[in-house]
């Protein structure tokens, strides 16, 4: 028997140090390339397109996650975006996605042109401390940049000109977070207290019950915070070809900058279960008011995010000269008008602020919403205004499980069926047009592996988004983008003490 047990317990170590290196590796590649996953030409702006913080599971619910938190029991998966909710795990948890994104430019003038890319979702690494302390550490893009756009535009007595815009990169952030239930340990201590003795020898239990609830509630209060370090470059290239015979020269701008600095966010969660309601009976004259206990508890879920305006650090490279192409099509530099290299300046980031709710009824269906904005009228970079807008977003997400512990036979009861829609009002302000983003999506998370015994459970979870971003009106251009995302979520008891008989 004892040897048996040394066996389970040696197997679960190397299943754990073997999670933990492989998500290591995958630090160490995805620095590389994780940033850059969009074609979009409005990444030309700004920082580059955002990327949520949406990993597996609230990604297919669109992209809701302020008020999301684990129960007691798995599945468990991590969510970054609230660092409120690493409190609530119980089991170490490792995800990592892979992203596919095919997006489809239509616009008046050019027509329509579809561009594939995929890349490196996210990878985290979440894990409980202690009962009312958890924290997770994790890597995923901010920001991504990718465009090529060209513009022909035909000037009297010059000729035919075309513009050319490239850009690539993006910022990526490691993350480091931690959240806490500051009053948990609050009803142990008054069961403990002399208050306690005194009521329990008064036999005041109505009382007794009261204040128990009261401070029950209270623990269910958790707080949290990422310390996040933001780094990559974004670079940006600005052409103008003059056709041969004009007189004019072709001119090549070309801008890099590097970004590096910590930031910080925060977050609130807070949950209250209803395991019973009341309702009035009619028939009993002495006690009318009565308590009916539910099949399966009603939980509440209250969401808050937060991130204050920062100034993060970042260096950049200009060279700006003309030139021209020789008979065999080699760029021939002339004048150098600009170059500039490490010039020290400060990115402006804007204040965030985000709500969630969410309904939850037992183990089987889960409603949430968001709603945040973020005051990105105040964005400037190296002291230039980016001449951006204040945004908003509003979600809404749906997950629903038909029975998480049916037995063999009947796997389908145990997926994750998941749906969302959501609205953006972006940053972006094109001529008098401010562009917006409506997306739907949609999902299944596929248990496998799990063991109740070793507390080890694992999922993979695939999600599909489609979304229209921008118009066609005014000269502007329309995205339509097709979004999917592998997932896999694994779940395992890491820190605890082997007991022998």
């Amino acid at each position: 028997m004892r040897k048996h047990r040394e066996k389970k317990f040696t197997e679960v170590r190397n299943t754990t140090f073997s999670l933990l290196l492989i998500t290591l590796c995958l630090f160490n590649f995805s620095t590389s390339g994780l940033a850059q996953n969009t074609s979009s030409p409005y990444s030309r702006y700004g920082i580059g397109n955002l990327n949520p913080k949406n990993f597996g599971q609230s990604f297919a619910m669109g992209g809701t996650n302020i008020a999301m938190q684990n129960d007691s029991t798995p599945m468990f998966s991590i969510n970054s975006n609230n660092p409120a909710s690493y409190a609530s795990l119980r089991l170490t948890t490792i995800e990592l996605g892979v992203n596919y994104n095919r997006e489809q430019l239509a616009s008046t003038s050019s027509g329509k042109q579809a561009i594939n890319t995929a890349s490196l979702g996210y990878v985290a690494l979440a894990f409980p401390f202690k009962k009312w302390w958890g924290s997770g550490i994790g890597l995923i893009p901010y920001s991504s940049v990718g465009y090529n756009v060209t513009d022909h535009q035909d000037i009297p007595n010059v000729g035919g000109v075309d513009y050319l815009y490239q850009g690539t990169g993006g910022i990526n952030q490691i993350f480091f977070g931690n959240g806490f239930k500051p009053f948990y340990g609050l009803a142990r201590m008054f069961l403990e207290s002399k208050k306690y003795q005194e009521l329990k020898e008064q036999k005041k239990d109505e009382e007794i019950n009261r204040i128990l609830n009261r401070k029950k509630s209270w623990q269910n209060l958790s707080l949290g915070f990422n310390t996040s370090y933001l780094f990559g470059d974004i670079d940006h290239l600005q052409r103008s070809i003059f056709p041969y015979g004009s007189g004019y020269f072709n001119t090549r701008t070309g801008t890099s900058t590097r970004v590096s600095d910590i930031y910080f966010d925060y977050g609130a969660q807070y949950s209250y279960t209803f395991n019973s309601v009341k309702y009035h009976d009619r028939k009993d004259t002495l006690n009318p008011v009565k308590h009916r206990e539910l099949k399966e508890k009603v939980k509440l879920l209250f969401g808050l995010t937060f991130a204050a305006q920062t100034n993060i650090h970042a260096k950049i490279d200009s060279l700006s000269y003309s030139y021209y192409n020789d008979a065999q099509g080699y760029e021939r530099q002339l004048d150098t008008m600009q170059n500039s290299t490490g010039t020290k300046g400060r990115i402006t980031l804007p204040m965030s602020i985000g709500f969630g709710f969410g309904i939850k009824k037992g183990d089987k269906l889960l409603i949430a919403a968001d709603f945040a904005m973020q005051n990105w009228s105040s964005y400037q970079a190296f002291n230039q205004d980016g001449g951006l807008k204040n945004s908003y977003r509003v979600s809404l997400g749906a997950q629903y499980v038909p029975n998480s512990k049916a037995g063999q036979g009947y796997y389908y009861k145990r997926l994750h069926y998941r749906a969302g829609i959501s609205y953006s009002q972006t940053a972006l302000e094109l001529g008098t047009t401010q562009l917006s983003e409506k997306a739907v999506s949609a999902g299944i998370g596929f248990p496998v592996g799990r063991n109740y015994l070793l507390q080890t459970f694992s999922m993979i979870n695939v999600g599909v988004e489609y979304s229209m971003l921008g118009t066609t009106n005014n000269g502007l251009i329309q995205e339509n983008i097709l979004k999917v995302t592998f997932g896999f979520t694994m779940n395992d008891r890491w820190f605890v003490k082997p007991k022998f008989d």
